[in-house]
């Protein structure tokens, strides 16, 4: 009775500050009634399985209702437990972070606890989905478990993921700093990009995170599945072909190439605050999840900077990790000059997006929509001994340098008319065509048609096909589903 009377005070304490607890965070989570929790309650934390959109998940909770949510042994072995039974079984782990730190009183006991579960974790990396969402303070050894997962959402105003706190901070160096400036949302949604999203409320946050899991396969041996959509694969998009101002140096925002050549206009962004010079999203084609790759014009012009490069780089690696295409939407004068992205390593942040699209396995598609000049092309391109496919734009550059440019430098003064016939060939794309470097030029309408028929050619058998099934089948995966629109 003692037990029961602290957890209700527990839940109406969260109730009085606006948050919800434990449990009520994973019944939004998961579908209605399917969570279970297999071991015993306590310990700080609720660990169990059940299902999102009909797929099995593994989630655990961090309660501060019960024992203030401190990580004890007990709490770090029991979430340890649930890691290993989902990536045996293959199943998605969301954790769900809440806790105020480690039980000082516990010392090396507790601590070498969440080394094994840390470690648990690792070794669960690109073999199962691993999702962090993060609601209130993760500090010291706490704050490397949501580091660790392939997704991290933080709740704004309220969470935060730092090493050392303010007080530590000042003891250990004197240093005055904020919980913001060390560890706050803000600074890991659009600086760190340790946050791929954050939200204003804890509904919208878990809300989120069910729809992402559905765009994500149960393991990396497994397809992602498939919905069945009333959206047409060959839909025509005609604003698409007014989407490329005729000013060169005018910028469009690549959200709408986005947004038209997937399913119902339905995109998932990733760290839409951070590098925002480059785009990073999933979304779907014929049903089948797909990952984008875009530069963005509206944002330095399209040029690749360190962070754009290590953002894109690291979604490309999720991608492959996960078995999802990859669709590149290349328009960039190239990697942005000066000894300031020098001093932060952009030959080296460069190279690491060249080899992560080099070494991924899925199939890559890739649309040229203006420029893909220099080393644009060089890393963001087509592979050139695969069959990656590369489409072009009517007026795409794809060139070492523009025409305009690479005409100076070629010929003298004088030669205006060679000069213009140069740049008038660079900036035509038939000639990359001829040259075996694009598969062919398409009308921007026909986007989405050429993306869903590559597709089709290259990874027939990439994602699940299975027949339209109301629930799932055994193992969860690979079949194909009506969309829930209820959520």
């Amino acid at each position: 009775m003692a037990a029961i009377v602290e957890e209700r005070e527990g839940s109406a304490a969260q109730h009085a500050c606006g948050r919800l607890t434990a449990r009520e965070r994973l019944d939004i989570l998961f579908d209605e009634a399917s969570f279970v929790e297999p071991g015993p309650a306590g310990h700080g934390v609720v660990t169990g399985l059940g299902l999102v959109q009909g797929r099995p998940v593994a989630a655990f909770s961090q309660d501060v209702t019960d024992a203030g949510g401190t990580i004890t042994r007990q709490h770090a072995e029991k979430i340890g437990h649930l890691i290993d039974r989902a990536t045996s079984l293959g199943a998605p782990i969301v954790g769900l972070y809440d806790s105020p730190g480690s039980a000082l009183d516990e010392g090396l006991s507790c601590l070498a606890a969440q080394a094994a579960m840390l470690q648990q974790s690792a070794r669960a990396q690109g073999r199962v989905p691993q999702m962090a969402l993060v609601f209130g303070h993760n500090v010291g050894t706490a704050a490397l478990a949501p580091a660790l997962a392939d997704v991290t959402f933080m709740l704004d105003r309220a969470s935060a993921l730092y090493l050392a706190g303010p007080a530590t901070l000042r003891r250990a160096t004197g240093e005055i700093a904020s919980v913001e400036a060390l560890g706050g949302p803000s600074l890991h949604a659009t600086r760190t990009g340790m946050a791929d999203g954050v939200f204003a409320n804890e509904i919208d946050l878990l809300l989120a995170a069910r729809d992402l899991l559905d765009l994500l396969p149960s393991a990396s041996d497994k397809p992602p599945p498939q919905i069945a959509t009333g959206d047409p694969y060959d839909r025509e998009e005609p604003a698409l072909d007014k989407l490329v101002p005729l000013d060169p140096t005018e910028p469009y925002d690549m959200r709408d190439l986005a947004r038209a050549i997937v399913d119902e206009g339905e995109l998932f962004e990733i760290q839409p605050g951070h590098a925002a010079n480059v785009i990073c999203g999933f979304g779907r084609t014929e049903g089948r999840t797909i990952g984008i790759i875009g530069n963005q014009p509206m944002v330095m012009g399209g040029a690749i900077d360190s962070a754009a490069a290590r953002k894109a780089a690291q979604f490309a690696l999720r991608c492959d990790r996960f078995g999802v295409p990859i669709v590149t939407l290349l328009d960039s004068p190239g990697f942005l000059p000066g000894a300031a992205e020098e001093s932060r390593g952009i030959v080296a942040d460069a190279a690491n997006l060249l080899a992560a699209l080099a070494r991924a396995s899925v199939p890559r598609i890739t649309i040229v929509t203006r420029r893909a000049l220099g080393t644009a092309w060089t890393v963001l391109g087509p592979q050139p001994t695969t069959s990656s496919p590369c489409y072009a734009w009517p007026g795409a550059e794809i060139a070492a340098m523009t025409g305009n440019a690479a005409a100076e430098l070629l010929f003298d003064e004088g030669e205006d008319q060679k000069k213009r016939d140069y740049a008038a060939r660079i900036a035509d794309p038939s000639s990359a065509v001829d040259a075996g470097f694009v598969d062919a030029v398409i009308p921007p309408a026909a986007t989405r048609r050429t993306i869903a028929e590559a597709l089709r050619r290259i990874a027939p058998h990439a994602q699940g096909s299975g027949s339209l099934l109301p629930i799932p089948s055994p193992n969860g995966a690979g079949h194909m589903r009506e969309r829930d629109r209820n959520g």
